[in-house]
């Protein structure tokens, strides 16, 4: 009886795993090198890699010479050369033939694959997002190997744990297996979740810690949530919406001390994994500039480009970011759900709203809508100051939280608002997999 009790608690999330582990294993190989910003973090990675002294581990997969000429390969040929950029990269060499480029102090040398055909893309380290992300590419590289694949494994492992945790986070909510399996099959179904989670992009770790610390606040564990806020403010500095989201909880649950000393535990762990960074840009004073010469960057429109949206488009799924075309990866997020999330979120949170439709809850279970909520508003507060050009896939950072908020929702109904409340999540939820239709059958098209 406790075999098939533990079997018929578990089985839904293990089906949703092997779901998801097939989905990997089936687009990889459709995503044979960079996708769209992996250009990026990926070569930033690699660059760090070198710039340790660590790239002779790369060797086996290729090397990159610049400028070339004067810089070449003895004996060898470029598999590709960058006209544009005075850069080679040869895809078998030996320490022997390179003997000449490596002495050369004017040649800069870079092992690894092939790098993208970008302007000074073999010096670039991507200064303008924190580094905790990135060392995580870097420990896969140095692991697995420098091969698209290897770069995304901790993306995919981070996805697979998220998923993990809203089903866990879900049955501890409603202690209902139909909700947890509802939640973790919301979270498989969003678009954004499923694009963002299997490339080597910041936003899945952003994501991941700042549903860690919605686990650990949750679970009453405040000091492990202010670490893991931090990590999220490491990964990416939107990661600071889920401090702040911490920091707020506790000055509501003790005092304004402690929401402070929150923050600061918070910057501290953000600042540890940016002390290798610190020391290759020559010290604190040039890392300090980089820093607020980015920040304010992120107050400013990009360029024209990809397709830009704004917090609202992002709850009814419109202007997409697109992320891969063959298969195509949309981040579209979970349309309808999202909006039904954010308005249960103000009401959850609101109190004369709270009082009317849902039962008594706690400072932990308000921790969710909270983070949710505190997440899109710091979105807009980043528009209205100035960038316009924000992407749908940035709600991955709270993509994880939507579910969780609507099965709240759902389990602390008062009996008479419940059968709206349900109504309303699930027709959220339906109406996100149904406008996806089209792209799912070009998905499973395109990797059968």
């Amino acid at each position: 009886m406790a075999i098939l009790s533990l079997l018929k608690r578990w089985l839904p999330l293990a089906i949703v795993l092997v779901v998801f582990t097939l989905y990997l294993v089936a687009i990889q190989p459709h995503l044979n090198s960079y996708t769209s910003d992996e250009i990026w973090y990926v070569s930033a990675a690699r660059n760090f890699i070198n710039e340790v002294g660590l790239g002779k581990y790369l060797i086996k997969y290729g090397v990159t010479l610049a400028p070339s000429p004067p810089c070449n390969v003895s004996g060898a040929s470029p598999v590709i050369y960058y006209k544009d950029y005075l850069m080679a990269w040869y895809s078998n060499v030996t320490y022997t033939q390179l003997r000449n480029v490596l002495d050369n102090s004017t040649c800069i040398v870079r092992f690894g694959y092939y790098y993208p055909d970008k302007q000074s893309i073999v010096t670039y380290l991507n200064l303008e997002h924190p580094w905790l992300g990135k060392l995580f590419m870097v420990l896969s590289m140095l692991l697995l190997g420098d091969k698209p694949v290897s770069w995304r494994v901790p993306s995919m492992i981070l996805s697979a744990l998220m998923l993990i945790l809203v089903y866990y986070i879900a049955l501890r909510i409603s202690g209902n297996i139909a909700y947890a399996s509802l939640a973790s099959v919301a979270l498989l179904m969003d678009a954004t979740f499923r694009d963002m989670g299997i490339i080597a992009l910041l936003d899945v770790y952003v994501g991941f810690f700042t549903l860690l610390t919605v686990y650990m606040y949750f679970t009453k564990r405040y000091t492990a949530s202010a670490i893991t806020s931090g990590l999220a403010v490491a990964s990416k500095y939107p990661g600071a919406f889920t401090v702040f989201a911490g920091a707020y909880l506790e000055t509501y649950r003790r005092n304004g001390i402690w929401g402070l000393i929150y923050i600061a535990l918070a910057f501290i762990v953000f600042i540890i994994p940016q002390l290798p960074l610190v020391y290759l840009v020559g010290g604190l004073h040039n890392y300090v500039s980089d820093v607020f010469f980015y920040l304010k960057w992120f107050t400013e429109p990009r360029p024209p480009g990809p397709v830009a949206s704004n917090p609202l488009d992002w709850l009814i799924g419109i202007d997409s970011f697109v992320n891969n075309v063959t298969p195509p990866l949309y981040a579209m997020g979970l349309p309808g759900a999202y909006l039904v999330a954010v308005a249960y979120s103000l009401a959850l949170i609101e109190p004369h709203l709270r009082s009317r439709l849902f039962s008594k809850l706690s400072i932990n279970e308000l921790s969710i809508p909270v983070m949710l909520l505190t997440i899109w508003l710091g979105y807009w507060l980043v528009f209205i100051l100035g960038d316009t050009t924000l992407y749908s896939y940035y709600t991955m950072q709270f993509a994880a939280l939507v579910p969780l908020v609507l099965v709240l929702a759902m389990s602390r109904a008062k009996p008479k608002a419940k059968v709206w409340v349900i109504m309303a999540a699930l027709a959220g939820i339906a109406y996100g997999i149904s406008v996806q239709w089209r792209m799912l059958y070009s998905l499973i098209t395109a990797i059968a």
